[in-house]
């Protein structure tokens, strides 16, 4: 008793401790009867499926390419007497780009007029001069009814007529052949001029002021290097390459979507305009081609672009993210939300558009599927759902 009295702190710890030991076994014990399942319930973010028309897209990559490209050579021979742009310039059509030397070509021309107005001075003489032997025909062939005049005389007159007659003729062959010399002394003129054929960027200039080109008509070889290249970016195209299975699907007029690099936040508009009707033998694929306006030239040629066909539509398509699809080996389900658990439904997909998929089986739309979450249930797990925002599908 003293020893208890001595000690009265020790006798307190000792009771408190005892005190707590069978309040944690009491615990235990009554825990363990309780169901884990009822106590724990996991939120979940869920969606409602979307029903609604999803568009069938192929896609491809391909550069894009000017709607017209044209490299410009001389027509004549010269030096480079002046250079009106430069890389880079837009010009438009008709605009004075280049001049050849046309010292040579302008007096040629005037040379060309002068022969032309003198042969016509002379076709002038020259008819008068036939005028003049045909009165004199005429007279002789009057006079010598009443033998006036000798036959000899007749016979000098006609020839002198034969030959007023030819000489002329002659000469009106020496004034188209002068008139075709001035037409063409004309046309060396102009080529001496080089102008934009249309309106476009100038993509490469290979020469400058002074140097010495060759016409194309007298070149050698048709690979050598041009003058200047012409792009017309008004409109673009690429050049896609279909795979055998989906050619049946392509067809001239079909709508298609352009994302280039430079701009990825923005989708271009064109169609498909030619469908080359052969396959590559050795890619099995065939040639589509895809033209854009471009008012704003903002697409350039050599752009990295990823282009979508539109090809067809599914109509009233369940829809739901993709994100909600699981996958075990060859199973492909989703968790979907009844009576407050969740249960697990096996699925099939269709097109995949986005961020969202096409449900072909499985689902009517009419329930309501876990996105966010699906990962920490499994079939009949209580959940408290908690609403996502809604599908959109890609319009």
């Amino acid at each position: 008793m003293n020893r208890i009295t001595r000690h009265p702190f020790v006798v307190l710890g000792v009771i408190i401790f005892i005190a707590v030991t069978a309040l944690v076994i009491f615990r235990l014990s009554t825990g363990a009867k309780t169901d884990p399942q009822k106590t724990r319930l996991i939120t979940v973010g869920t969606v409602s499926p979307l029903k609604k028309d999803l568009d069938i897209r192929l896609s491809y990559t391909a550069d894009i390419s000017p709607n017209q490209v044209v490299n410009l050579f001389s027509r004549v021979d010269g030096y480079v007497a002046k250079l009106h742009v430069d890389k880079g310039d837009f010009v438009k059509a008709g605009q004075l780009l280049m001049e050849i030397d046309h010292t040579d070509y302008l007096h040629a021309v005037n040379q060309a007029k002068a022969n032309l107005a003198a042969g016509h001075a002379k076709v002038a003489q020259q008819k008068a001069a036939l005028r003049n032997a045909r009165l004199t025909l005429d007279r002789m062939q009057a006079l010598i009814k009443d033998q006036f005049v000798s036959q000899q005389d007749l016979d000098n007159a006609q020839v002198n007529f034969d030959a007023a007659v030819a000489a002329l003729e002659s000469l009106d062959a020496q004034v188209k052949q002068m008139e075709v010399a001035l037409a063409q002394a004309d046309t060396n003129l102009t080529y001496s001029y080089i102008r934009a054929p249309f309106a476009g960027y100038i993509a490469a200039r290979n020469l400058d002021t002074g140097a010495y080109v060759t016409g194309a008509a007298s070149s050698t070889s048709t690979m050598s290097r041009s003058m200047l290249s012409l792009h017309d970016i008004d409109r673009v195209r690429v050049l896609i390459e279909v795979v055998e299975k989906d050619i049946p699907t392509i067809q001239i007029g079909q709508k298609a979507g352009l994302r280039a690099e430079a701009y990825p936040d923005r989708v271009f508009e064109g169609q498909v305009t030619r469908i080359v009707q052969a396959l590559n033998r050795e890619t099995r694929t065939m040639t589509v081609e895809i033209d854009l306006p471009n008012k704003d030239r903002r697409l350039k040629g050599g752009m990295f672009a990823r282009v979508e066909v539109m090809v067809g539509t599914h109509r009233q398509a369940v829809q739901i993210p993709i994100d909600a699809v699981s996958r075990l080996e060859d199973t492909q389900y989703v968790f979907v939300v009844r009576d407050g658990k969740a249960q697990r439904v096996n699925i099939e997909i269709g097109v995949r558009n986005d961020n969202h998929v096409e449900i072909t089986k499985g689902l009517t739309g009419d329930e309501t599927v876990i996105v966010s979450g699906k990962d920490l249930v499994h079939d009949g797990t209580p959940v408290q759902a908690q609403p996502l925002e809604p599908v959109r599908g890609k319009e």
